[in-house]
């Protein structure tokens, strides 16, 4: 899964003077004759003949100047050129973090004996795709729930359902862990994190995101398109998730 985004350039060469140039001088030639014809025209005491023949004369003239002006600017886009470039997001020069020191592609086996012995993280649920655990820490914080998911029986992606410390919100608790991220990983690759103006206190931000009318998230790209990505869940706790690009794609 390719995550590019374009940016389109509009590169203007500069105009040869021998090349459109010399369509305006052909324009502004043009435009004399023309208007000496026209004053032709309107002269006191000319023949219907005279008349006749300036009047050819002058849509001829009108003729040539459209034709010239044509030119000019087929010739003028010509020189335009419109360049698509490939932007690349930005990326962590390094393999997706372990989590638990559980090597990502583990199978099932290998992932429930690797917890077998931390006796704070308890298995709850456990099918074909999904191990569900209770407990344990990420990055000093309580954690609530571990699902590690699988795929043709390798471990590509593992969610973790954040505790909502004493005296913190959900809110503050993404932030203070998006600051710890960032110490480690730099900027994220992709992140939205703008609520409309007036969205000062944090009650009311965690209400917008519960609500889903705001949606809130960083997100940092490892090597081969593997991620970490830090939001929330739909009841407004704060869920980190790590994902192998690779499997999830094949999962998806």
């Amino acid at each position: 899964m390719k995550y590019l985004f374009y940016i389109m350039i509009i590169l203007t060469a500069a105009v040869n003077a021998s090349e459109c140039d010399k369509y305006q001088k052909q324009i502004d030639e043009l435009m004399i004759e023309f208007e000496q014809t026209k004053d032709e025209m309107s002269k006191p005491g000319i023949t219907r003949d005279e008349y006749d023949n300036l009047y050819s004369l002058y849509m001829m003239l009108w003729e040539d100047v459209v034709e010239a002006q044509r030119a000019q600017k087929e010739c003028l886009e010509s020189q335009t050129k419109t360049v698509r470039v490939v932007v690349e997001p930005r990326r962590v020069d390094s393999p997706l973090p372990r989590l638990l020191n559980i090597r990502w592609r583990s199978d099932r086996i290998a992932v429930r004996e690797a917890l077998r012995g931390r006796d704070n993280i308890k298995l709850k649920n456990a099918d074909e795709f999904v191990l569900q655990y209770e407990g344990g820490k990420y990055r000093g914080y309580d954690v609530g729930t571990w699902q590690f998911n699988f795929i043709d029986g390798k471990l590509y992606a593992v969610q973790i359902m954040l505790n909502n410390p004493a005296r913190a919100n959900s809110y503050r608790l993404y932030e203070r862990i998006s600051s710890d991220l960032r110490k480690n990983y730099g900027d994220p690759s992709y992140q939205r994190n703008q609520f409309p103006a007036g969205y000062n206190d944090d009650a009311i931000k965690l209400r917008a995101i519960k609500n889903k009318t705001v949606t809130i998230y960083n997100r940092w790209l490892f090597r081969n398109d593997d991620s970490v990505r830090i939001g929330f869940h739909e009841d407004g706790s704060v869920l980190v998730t790590y994902i192998i690009d690779e499997l999830f794609r094949k999962a998806r």
